[in-house]
């Protein structure tokens, strides 16, 4: 990467970190940040807070530093990380209610929405595909993020599908006092279909494809343990008492990393 661009994004990834900091921080240890989200939503926010703050942040600084060595594999880690914040608040500034983080909830949402245009925008100027060996398992990969894509289609239509023909609202939606579910938004327009997409470009070996793959592998094992988080988060708050997703999501995050390791070890 050149070093004009890679000292914008260092700039920008260390802004985008200290708002991390702060917001979790705040979310996972002052009282009061989300009194006005129902008490799961509450409960969801204190364990991606904790998952952010003691898992992404580290994560985003190691990559960061190693991509500045040019560290092939560390590029896919910080796009993944990347992707991953920039998903989240898109969450936590439509789907938490109003308080004295918002600011800084748009804010983080924009560094990581520039820096991952910027850090994508310079990565496809490279000939990543070149990276590789013959030997990246495209094929398995693509059916695996082709198969998550479809578990998670499933599972959100369950919920949405059943409250369009019955002219209700969802559970997830009423129970949280939300207009729409953010999350049923994200990935049904957006990254279900990013998936999808990365499974026919890296099946047809297009350079895109192998970009996109390890990035959505990235974020996916983040997104599970955050979402593991969430559900411990919710059970120690007694709000819950079914702790096996947990289990599921972990599971999903130990797959994820296995096709991780055989698709980037062929660097």
């Amino acid at each position: 990467m050149p070093t004009n661009q890679l000292k914008i994004l260092t700039v920008l990834t260390v802004l985008l970190a200290v708002t991390l900091i702060i917001v979790s921080f705040f979310g996972a240890f002052v009282s009061g940040t989300y009194e006005r989200d129902s008490a799961s939503m509450a409960a969801q926010g204190k364990g991606q807070d904790l998952v952010d703050l003691f898992f992404v942040v580290p994560l985003l600084f190691l990559s960061l530093i190693f991509m500045q060595r040019n560290n092939k594999v560390a590029c896919f880690i910080y796009g993944g990380t990347i992707f991953y914040i920039l998903y989240s608040f898109f969450i936590y500034c439509f789907g938490v209610n109003f308080n004295k983080l918002f600011l800084l909830y748009c804010l983080t949402l924009g560094l990581s929405l520039y820096s991952f245009i910027l850090f994508m925008g310079e990565l496809n100027r490279m000939d990543v595909h070149k990276w590789f060996g013959e030997n990246v398992p495209t094929r398995s990969i693509g059916i695996y993020l082709l198969i998550v894509a479809a578990m998670f289609y499933l599972l959100w239509f369950k919920d949405i599908i059943p409250a369009i023909l019955n002219n209700s609202i969802p559970a997830s939606v009423s129970d949280n006092n939300l207009l729409v579910n953010p999350v049923h938004v994200l990935d049904i327009a957006f990254a279900l279909p990013g998936l999808i997409i990365a499974t026919v470009l890296l099946l047809k070996k297009h350079r895109l494809g192998y970009i996109l793959a390890p990035i959505f592998l990235v974020f996916t094992i983040i997104l599970a343990i955050a979402l593991t988080g969430m559900v411990i988060m919710l059970k120690l708050n007694n709000i819950s008492e079914n702790i096996s997703i947990a289990f599921i999501f972990i599971f999903l995050a130990i797959i994820s990393f296995i096709f991780l390791f055989l698709f980037l070890k062929n660097i």
